[in-house]
């Protein structure tokens, strides 16, 4: 990694680290990170920079662009990186070019096509996202809390069908309209949206997410003891357990379900359930709430390998990991949108750092008690 100017070139190391602890951040979501090492990998093959640029560098009459997958897990399907598309769709819509890419969110899959996107197109990555986290829902973003529509934006399918919508009511209707085509086509989307002004971005967007996910990818990659240090950076550890129980399903466009883990070591005797849409959104240790949204709770295999939902393996051991959300969404708009009582939980959002950690007397409960 060596500083250019105020960019900073990422080498074939860093890209892995920040991929993987994007991964971390994405709470189950955020897409494959095999998915995202392929299109980073795909982008180094053919000679091309990745470079990354902080918030403050971004001037203030220059537009920045997200760019982004929406969709289900779709296993097996193969996608180009159709958000790059969007991007130049949007572009010769707008007819003015974008002077950086910045990524929807943290997610092994989300972070990389917006650095991809990047290094396709010749121009520098934010270091900043607009979550702090991967959110399943579009109007899940820093600019939405601040009163800043998404459009003009722009969607791809897979299938090569280019659309632009110049103007919609908000970011809650875009959310429908987005899903609306994801359903009819089985299929995800690439999307390009948010083309704001460095005035703005600069004063909402979440800071050093990039170099965030790249300490924890770093960690992960060469602490023998990873636990103790995601200990020290602030992480709580919420659970170790194996798998005896995962279901879910694609459904209008998310990918929704469940999962359950049986205590080991420190927790052997205990249960750990975990429901997720597209991210996980809450859990419940011997049955009573423990950590909802909008805080992190994310799952790794016990030799810190962090894993999406959908590769999680029943009879196999896992640790969960819970994480601060950004201030923003603790705000009350925050809570609003991003809070237990959007997903139809009954509960009050207690901060992770509140919340009761000594083991509870389990309660009953039944499996798949959250539907939307």
């Amino acid at each position: 990694m060596k500083t250019i100017s105020n960019e900073v070139e990422l080498d074939e190391d860093s890209l892995i680290d920040i991929i993987t602890g994007s991964t971390v951040l994405g709470c189950g979501g955020g897409g494959s990170p095999n998915n995202g090492l392929r299109l980073v990998k795909k982008e180094l093959k053919r000679g091309r920079e990745f470079k990354i640029i902080n918030i403050h560098g971004i001037p203030n009459h220059k537009r920045t662009v997200s760019a982004y997958f929406v969709g289900p897990i779709d296993e097996g399907k193969k996608y180009g990186n159709l958000a790059t598309e969007a991007i130049v769709g949007l572009a010769d819509f707008l007819n003015e070019d974008f002077f950086a890419i910045i990524p929807t969110e943290m997610g092994g899959n989300s972070t990389a096509v917006a650095l991809s996107a990047s290094a396709r197109l010749g121009i520098p990555t934010v270091n900043g996202d607009m979550a702090g986290r991967a959110v399943p829902e579009l109007h899940h973003s820093v600019y939405y809390v601040y009163g800043h529509n998404m459009a003009p934006f722009s969607m791809v399918t897979r299938q090569g069908d280019v659309m632009i919508v110049p103007k919609i009511k908000n970011d809650i209707t875009a959310e429908k309209l987005v899903r609306g085509v994801v359903s009819s086509t089985n299929s995800k989307v690439g999307v390009a949206s948010h083309p704001i002004r460095g005035k703005i971005s600069k004063k909402i967007l979440i800071k050093n997410s990039l170099s965030y996910a790249q300490k924890l990818g770093k960690i992960l990659r060469e602490a023998d003891n990873w636990i103790s240090e995601f200990l020290k950076e602030g992480a709580f550890l919420l659970f170790k357990g194996k798998c005896i129980f995962l279901k879910w399903k694609n459904e209008k466009g998310f990918t929704v379900g469940e999962l359950e883990l049986q205590g080991i070591d420190e927790f052997k005797g205990e249960s750990y359930r975990i429901w997720f849409k597209n991210e996980n959104i809450a859990s419940w240790r011997n049955g009573k709430i423990d950590v909802t949204v909008p805080d992190l709770i994310t799952t790794l295999t016990l030799d810190g390998k962090p894993v999406i939902n959908s590769e999680i393996k029943v009879g196999k051991e896992y640790v969960v990991f819970g994480f601060k959300a950004p201030e923003i969404w603790r705000s009350q708009k925050g809570l609003e949108i991003f809070g237990p009582k959007y997903f139809g939980l009954n509960v009050k959002y207690v901060p992770i750092e509140k919340r009761k950690t000594k083991p509870q007397k389990p309660a009953r409960h039944s499996r798949m008690s959250v539907q939307l």
